[in-house]
């Protein structure tokens, strides 16, 4: 029998969870519930869950707990309720990312990823977002790291599209061409 990945496994609870949302026109909600499960718990505690030891009646009563504590929509519900009842709550929070790709996806947002030594300024952040979206003409996420790694500067991903004006590439970049590989 073949083995799946934890991430396809993921991807397929993400899209029945979308699946659901969108068909009881509770995206929005289903959304903000991710961010909140993300946000307001350790799901490796949940993961305690996933031991046979526990009853089938007993998970889904602590499924219910915590879609009650965090008003949680139907579909978020159902979902955390399946999970448990699978043994699966370990693909949770990559589940949790997946449904937020989905998500951005089939809303037309395209997710990018920055990368600076230190974190930006509110104003820089706004300045990044807005020529952001103007280069790529759409509504855009942006995910902030801190990577002490670059030495300064940025370093912008979206898709397949990586682009690279931190010190450190730059100072790699002046090695290949001092070293005639470029």
């Amino acid at each position: 029998m073949k083995k799946v990945s934890k991430i396809a496994i993921a991807k397929n609870y993400a899209q029945a969870l979308f699946d659901a949302a969108a068909d009881k026109n509770l995206l929005k909600e289903t959304f903000q519930d991710c961010k909140k499960l993300a946000e307001n718990f350790n799901i490796s505690e949940l993961k305690a869950l996933n031991n046979p030891a526990w009853q089938t009646q007993d998970k889904n009563e602590v499924m219910k707990q915590i879609a009650k504590t965090l008003e949680l929509s139907q579909p978020s519900a159902n979902f955390l309720t399946l999970l448990a009842q699978n043994r699966r709550l370990d693909v949770l929070k990559a589940a949790l990312e997946q449904f937020k790709h989905i998500y951005y996806k089939e809303n037309g947002v395209c997710e990018i990823n920055v990368e600076s030594v230190q974190k930006l300024t509110s104003e820089q952040e706004k300045r990044l977002q807005q020529n952001l979206e103007k280069i790529l003409n759409q509504k855009i996420v942006v995910n902030y790291n801190i990577n002490p790694d670059i030495l300064g500067g940025l370093v912008v991903q979206y898709g397949s599209v990586r682009i690279d004006d931190s010190l450190s590439g730059k100072l790699n970049r002046l090695e290949q061409i001092m070293k005639g590989k470029a």
